[in-house]
């Protein structure tokens, strides 16, 4: 999720306490998602080369936890939608969707991407907007396809409406009138 109150877009991960420049191109990081994909999918556990990530000097990692800043920077999450419902299936491909990732960027931005170089958050920012015209859209409309029965408009609105909504955040005074109640009970 891009953060447009700040002027620029994060370009190093935090590990142990100190920066690390990363390469922000997005064929880079269109790379590295390919290869954990197949890494997570795997029972080969070896770790991954991710050296090529790193543009000077490349951390040493000594705790898995100190693995998130990268997963955070090649996965960001956005708060909305959220959904219940969604089947965790994969519905884009890099390996196999270049063509269509591709012309959907040449229709719906007129943006080459074998010409141009775009940061890994703006890419995915673009592909979250693309448009439901394109051939990319309808193919991931068919992965995404659950066999669900046609619901009333109605369920639909609702549905999306509440996938929509950014996520409630409680008030100072809420939260002291939940720890008070809590204090009853514990």
């Amino acid at each position: 999720m891009l953060d447009l109150t700040q002027k620029s877009l994060p370009n190093a991960i935090s590990v142990g306490g100190r920066d690390f420049s990363v390469n922000t191109d997005f064929r880079i990081w269109m790379r590295f998602a390919m290869e954990y994909r197949e890494w997570s999918l795997s029972d080969d556990k070896t770790p991954l080369d991710i050296r090529y990530l790193f543009k000077n000097s490349i951390p040493v990692f000594t705790d898995i936890n100190e693995y998130i800043g990268i997963l955070q920077f090649a996965f960001p999450q956005n708060v909305v939608p959220h959904s219940d419902s969604s089947s965790g299936d994969d519905v884009l491909f890099y390996q196999y969707d270049g063509d269509y990732i591709y012309s959907a960027f040449m229709q719906a931005y007129g943006i080459d991407l074998l010409e141009t170089d775009l940061h890994w958050h703006k890419f995915l920012a673009l592909m979250n907007g693309l448009p439901d015209c394109t051939r990319l859209s309808a193919i991931m409309g068919y992965r995404s396809y659950t066999g669900e029965r046609n619901k009333d408009e109605s369920t639909i609105y609702r549905n999306l409406k509440e996938a929509w909504m950014p996520p409630y955040e409680e008030t100072e005074e809420e939260k002291k009138a939940e720890e008070e109640f809590e204090t009853y009970f514990s």
